[in-house]
């Protein structure tokens, strides 16, 4: 459309439109013709006399639009309405689906040339692995804090289950050379965890370090009850797991003792979390992780590696480098003719595999005057490791500076370990028996 005929359209809407011309009024008036004049000036004072909102009908209609004050009112009015309604159509567009997240906001990268957008996405880091996910990936545990549960390792409690799900495994000896797990899981909380054991005070200053993880055992040394009533421990056994719908149950179809039949459900022990108030997650301090595969690559190789924490034997941890994966394999004592038992899940068989593993060797103390021979570690203070990482092993030291802090590791020219991203396996031997941990 022209201009001249938008003006024109403009005026034809908002001018008033005079149709009440007194019938016959200019018939007779030839064109160019001045003598209308002073007829014109009647007819304006014939005008001006009308009463506003009176019809006067022409000869040639039976009814006609007229102009009047109150026609003019109503067209603004009606121009309003509409102009209202848009805007406001328009505003409970922009709340329904831009303000609620609906329509996916793009930013504009001010530095390309072609002015093409692209959407932001935002990276979530497993805070035990150091694994990237998105945030629809990691939505379900982001905001989670670390599940710690004691697992039984004896031989009758063998193939575990749920183990392979983990995130961060220790394995410490519980007594009499018998090692004992405490698996943390953050990315996968299983249905099924077990046989699960009790704890003792060494493995909560481990949880404690993991910024009040959540613990789930079955039982607990005196040392133990005493730092969970007064650090405290967020413990899931004193907070009621037994007594919880669903979430602990016995079995034994191995036909064995009592104390290796206890099972829990992941789900379960995070629902009772939720419900004694220990939602969310704190500040935990997160290892340092590499890119570059090439980091250790000038280190001696190790491709198999034996621990054994006090004797060879039932409880012995070997684990082989799989190259393919770049990852270690678990196994757990030896068969009668002397080959490595493969750790394997008893729900879905598959081996005990991790990414990192670590020696920490720690001081061994027998504790005075317990009547069960029980041990304690010290945990809290400095010592000697071994960093087994891409078919490598690196020299390192350990370091923790107090309960509440994280264990570090670092390298023999003190700076910290870089691990690779990926679940991690750590195994803390006493410091007496360096030479019992072999590689090659």
């Amino acid at each position: 459309m022209s201009v001249a005929k938008c003006r024109a359209s403009l005026y034809n809407f908002f001018m008033p439109k005079i149709t009440n011309i007194p019938p016959g009024f200019g018939d007779n008036f030839p064109a160019g013709d001045n003598t209308n004049s002073i007829d014109n000036s009647d007819f304006e004072k014939n005008i001006l006399k009308q009463e506003p909102g009176k019809i006067y009908p022409s000869k040639n209609s039976k009814k006609s639009n007229y102009y009047t004050p109150a026609s003019k009112n109503k067209k603004m009015k009606t121009l309003l309405i509409i102009l209202f309604s848009v805007a406001a159509v328009l505003f409970l567009l922009w709340l329904l689906f831009v303000k609620s997240g609906k329509i996916n906001r793009t930013a504009l990268n001010p530095m390309s040339s072609s002015g093409s957008s692209s959407v932001q996405t935002k990276t979530v880091i497993n805070d035990l692995t150091g694994e990237k996910f998105t945030e629809e990936e990691a939505k379900s545990w982001a905001n989670e804090r670390p599940l710690g549960v004691m697992v039984n390792n004896h031989v009758d409690a063998r193939p575990q289950s749920g183990l392979v799900y983990a995130d961060l495994v220790y394995e410490i000896v519980a007594e009499g050379g018998i090692t004992r797990f405490l698996a943390f899981y953050l990315t996968n909380t299983p249905q099924k965890i077990g046989p699960v054991r009790s704890t003792r005070e060494y493995y909560l200053v481990l949880v404690k370090e993991l910024s009040d993880a959540m613990i789930m055992h079955i039982g607990y040394s005196p040392q133990a009850l005493v730092a969970i009533d007064t650090w405290p421990v967020r413990s899931l056994f004193r907070g009621g797991c037994e007594s919880y719908p669903g979430c602990t149950w016995r079995e034994n179809p191995r036909n064995v003792a009592y104390e290796h039949t206890a099972y829990v459900n992941g789900e379960k022990l995070r629902e009772l979390g939720l419900d004694l108030g220990w939602e969310g997650k704190g500040d935990i301090r997160v290892y340092t992780f590499k890119d570059d595969v090439a980091k250790y690559a000038d280190r001696p190789s190790a491709n198999k590696i034996s621990i054994d924490f006090w004797v060879k034997g039932d409880y012995s941890s070997i684990f082989d480098y799989n190259e393919q994966n770049n990852t270690y394999l678990k196994s757990t004592g030896y068969d009668a003719e002397g080959n490595p038992i493969p750790h394997k899940d008893q729900e879905t068989g598959q081996q005990v595999e991790v990414k990192n593993l670590v020696v920490q060797f720690v001081t061994e103390n027998s504790i005075a005057g317990d009547e069960k021979g029980r041990l304690d570690y010290e945990l809290v203070g400095s010592g000697k490791a071994l960093v087994f990482i891409d078919g490598k092993v690196v020299d390192a030291t350990w370091s923790k500076a107090s309960r509440d802090e994280r264990t570090i590791f670092y390298d023999t020219n003190g700076q910290e370990i870089e691990f690779n991203r990926g679940k991690f396996w750590i195994a803390i031997v006493p410091d007496r028996n360096i030479d019992q941990v072999i590689y090659n």
